[in-house]
């Protein structure tokens, strides 16, 4: 690992699963971002985008022990991505040099500093996101408009933190994040909050039912982006553990069952060619994943390799010498697919009715089109559904 104190890993964490879903990699001095650097000066649009690409490069190039089975949330402005998104398609070819797993990248798209035409963002965004970058809208409410989410409908829209920090005091703020969420809810869009530093903000998100969030309270930056062991304390991840004396979280209209997405985990991916050599050094790498699930050309799932199973398979006699070179696909199981639109409830339903000898496999999200989005793990699946069995009033998606 680079010992350059030049960036930092802010975790994101899921607040329903305790776990970290993400980290977004920023400069560890603030002097370094790009906004800063070009404020008072005289930089055209071209001199931005540059400094903003080799700022990206950078901090992806920083990483360079990540965990394949989470996230890496890298910064960008829309500027780059209207007029420099080609230089940042080596990100991938980098990850992919290095890493047996590579973990999704998701690009944070901040407002622009120069110019940004929407036509011309939007176009951007599509290539990025075809290409097999993650797409996020970053300081919502503040520089880019509601109507983006339903054209552009990125995977995850965060809540601006000046935003968080008038919360819960009311006005303004919670009629904004009232009308961000309502807008996501609506088109299936994650919301998460960044910036929390206090009790109250995280009670008042809960009303709004925002699940992810990052922020001092939750944890400091971290030099490393290791997730092994962290969990967040009961109180930060109970609604029913906060102070005496906390407002409760608002009622939020059109109440449904949670969706399984709420729960999803980066999976740890291969392509369906790799060999089983290739798998066992994969779950070497990165010891708190499930299992693995092999890829078709098109992200679509064809197989899961349960940890177990699989490492019994290769460890017994003369197991290494019969699979290490030949497909992982001959020891693979047929990968339990559920929609991640699905609800906890049928979710649980879909376990109970499955193969009692793979109760511990990972359930494995598509999205409308069968790409895989991830994972859902079966306990956090029952600790939910518990927790929404005991709730009179369900928690929306």
């Amino acid at each position: 690992m680079n010992d350059s104190p030049r960036f930092a890993f802010d975790p994101l964490f899921n607040l329903r699963t305790a776990r970290i879903v993400g980290f977004e990699v920023r400069p560890r001095n603030p002097r370094d971002q790009v906004g800063v650097r070009a404020a008072g000066t005289v930089w055209g649009t071209r001199q931005i985008v540059d400094l903003d690409a080799g700022v990206a490069l950078a901090s992806l190039a920083f990483a360079t022990d990540c965990d394949a089975s989470v996230p890496l949330h890298v910064n960008i402005l829309a500027d780059t991505v209207v007029t420099g998104r080609r230089r940042l398609r080596s990100m991938l070819d980098g990850l992919a040099e290095r890493q047996r797993a590579i973990p999704p990248v998701v690009l944070e798209v901040n407002p622009a500093i120069s110019a940004a035409p929407v036509d011309a963002l939007i176009e951007g965004l599509a290539e990025l996101r075809g290409w097999g970058f993650r797409i996020a809208l970053d300081a919502i409410g503040r520089g880019f408009g509601l109507d983006l989410v339903p054209t552009i409908r990125p995977d995850l829209v965060k809540i601006d933190e000046h935003l968080v920090a008038a919360l819960p005091a009311g006005g303004t703020a919670e009629a904004v994040v009232s009308a961000i969420c309502d807008v996501c809810a609506a088109t299936g869009t994650r919301v998460a909050a960044t910036g929390v530093t206090s009790g109250d903000q995280l009670t008042a998100l809960r009303g709004y039912t925002v699940s992810w969030a990052q922020g001092m309270l939750l944890s400091h930056p971290r030099r490393r982006p290791s997730s092994t062991g962290v969990r967040l304390p009961v109180e930060l991840t109970s609604p029913e553990a906060a102070p005496a004396g906390t407002p409760a979280p608002r009622p939020r209209p059109r109440p449904a069952p949670a969706m399984v997405r709420e729960l999803a985990q980066a999976a740890v991916t291969l392509p369906e060619s790799a060999t089983a050599e290739a798998a066992r050094r994969a779950l070497a790498d990165h010891p708190l994943a499930g299992g693995i699930i092999l890829l078709d050309p098109q992200r679509r799932p064809t197989g899961y390799l349960n940890r177990n199973r699989f490492m019994l398979a290769i460890s017994g006699p003369y197991g290494r010498a019969l699979y290490a070179a030949r497909p992982a696909r001959t020891l693979a199981d047929p990968p339990i697919l559920v929609s991640e639109r699905t609800s906890v409830r049928a979710a649980v339903q879909t376990c109970m009715r499955g193969d009692p000898s793979r109760s511990d496999d990972d359930l494995v999200l598509t999205g409308p089109d069968g790409t895989c989005c991830g994972v859902a793990r079966i306990a956090d699946l029952l600790r939910l559904a518990t927790a929404a069995a005991a709730c009179p009033h369900p928690v929306s998606a």
